[in-house]
């Protein structure tokens, strides 16, 4: 980063799956998401970590549910005392949570501050890389009034693709039937699930027969998505970021990501990312994911 202090801060949940070093080098500032299990509530990553979800999972039901309002009020007030008087917050698609909305109300309270709340129609580390790169902006010296129309941009042009080992999690939160879980189990079929960028709904573009072509499924569509870009560019060359993601199975995301390097060398800046407490929660552990982010505004100088 420059010398001069970022003008903008970003705010995400800790559904967005960045590691910890991200918040260290840019402007960002994180919200946790709450887990209930019977009577108690934690706060994801500070009460409960995604390895506890894994151990305990199997046995004990958990809920998701909105992040509280006192944290929401801690994590404004700390932007604010670090000089920060613009906020561009970056939450979970509204369409998962209403998270967006809570930000809202308490951003309409805060008449000191100017905070843009979006939809990112996204999770996991799209929400992430979304989050990762307006920061990036902002940490160079992007100011708000520019941030934002970025922002807007970034949405539309971040996709994601995730693949689940198991239904039985979904099916668990009545996100999908019994008959559908049970159908996808006996046929070993991997659905492959992404966000429409219209309304950030979950939509699955494709289905694979086993675990071990997920990966070069993901592959080949970025490879494809990328290769489209430049056709539309003229051959010129596009700039993108990378995101993979992984719930439990880091090797398998090594691997993911090695492949990525190999396939699209050209990447800005590719992030590896480890699934959220939150979202285990729903999508149980062995989750495998890869997405794209194309750069249409490259950073100033």
């Amino acid at each position: 980063m420059g010398e001069a202090k970022p003008q903008v801060a970003v705010l995400t949940d800790s559904n967005c799956d960045l590691p910890q070093e991200c918040f260290k080098n840019y402007p960002l500032f994180l919200l946790p998401l709450c887990i209930t299990s019977g009577e108690t509530t934690y706060r994801d990553g500070v009460d409960i970590t995604v390895e506890e979800i894994y151990a305990r999972q199997k046995k004990e039901r958990f809920t998701t549910s909105l992040p509280r309002q006192e944290d929401i009020a801690a994590v404004l007030d700390a932007i604010y005392d670090e000089g920060y008087r613009h906020v561009i917050a970056l939450p979970i698609a509204g369409v998962l949570s209403g998270t967006a909305n809570l930000l809202r109300l308490e951003a309409a309270e805060r008449p000191e501050m100017e905070v843009a709340v979006y939809d990112t129609k996204s999770s996991s580390i799209g929400v992430g890389i979304l989050a990762l790169q307006t920061a990036q902006y902002s940490a160079h010296g992007v100011p708000f009034h520019l941030l934002t129309k970025l922002t807007e941009q970034l949405i539309e042009d971040t996709t994601v693709f995730f693949s689940l080992d198991t239904l039985e999690y979904l099916q668990r939160g009545g996100r999908i039937g019994r008959a559908t879980a049970i159908a996808g189990t006996l046929l070993n079929i991997k659905p492959i699930l992404s966000f429409d960028h219209a309304d950030g709904v979950i939509y699955t573009p494709a289905k694979v027969r086993g675990r071990k072509a997920v990966a070069p499924w993901l592959l080949e569509r970025l490879t494809a998505m990328v290769a489209k870009e430049q056709a539309a560019a003229g051959g010129a060359r596009v700039r993108y970021n990378l995101v993979v993601c992984d719930g439990g199975v880091p090797e398998e995301g090594a691997a993911l990501e090695s492949a990525l390097k190999k396939a699209l060398p050209d990447f800005a800046c590719l992030v590896h990312g480890q699934l959220s407490a939150t979202l285990a929660v729903h999508l149980g552990p062995r989750l495998l994911g890869a997405g794209i982010q194309f750069l249409r505004t490259a950073l100033p100088a």
